[in-house]
């Protein structure tokens, strides 16, 4: 099926393009394992054989270094991408919790309903690059509500 506006209305930048080599991404958010994730991303071909894709293994030995995240937060509100002052304030705190099996996450699922929250990289030791690419693989194509799509009329 071809993919609704409503799937990426708050990338910016905007992600579509004319080219495209590799599998349509957007839905593969739950589809597969956080681990085939990972294994994928170190070394393709040993899930996918007929992988072009390059090894992306130095993710997990990358840690996450955030200065001020909530920049980021800033920026993307300016041009339509709502999120409220508590998400701004929070962002720093928020984007470490998620990949951290031990921290409270209350706070973070009350803000963020859909967020996938947990270790993704299989080391709850530190948070990595490859935490946070596993993390926004995993929630492509999760957030719009199909059984509210009527594909004639659009959204009911």
């Amino acid at each position: 099926s071809y993919s609704l506006a409503a799937e990426s209305m708050y990338d910016h930048p905007f992600q579509w393009g004319s080219k495209r080599t590799g599998p349509d991404l957007a839905r593969v958010g739950d589809r597969y394992s956080n681990l085939w994730h990972v294994e994928h991303l170190t070394d393709p071909r040993s899930v996918v054989p007929e992988s072009i894709m390059p090894s992306y293994a130095f993710l997990k030995d990358t840690p996450i270094e955030v200065e001020d995240f909530s920049t980021h937060l800033v920026a993307n509100r300016r041009v339509g991408v709502p999120y409220s002052d508590d998400m701004i304030a929070r962002a720093n705190a928020d984007l470490m919790a998620q990949a951290d099996p031990n921290a409270d996450t209350s706070g973070l699922e009350a803000r963020y309903p859909k967020a996938k929250i947990g270790d993704f990289d299989g080391n709850p030791q530190q948070v990595t690059e490859m935490d946070a690419l596993v993390a926004y693989l995993q929630m492509l194509g999760t957030l719009v509500d199909f059984k509210n799509y009527d594909e004639a009329a659009g959204y009911r």
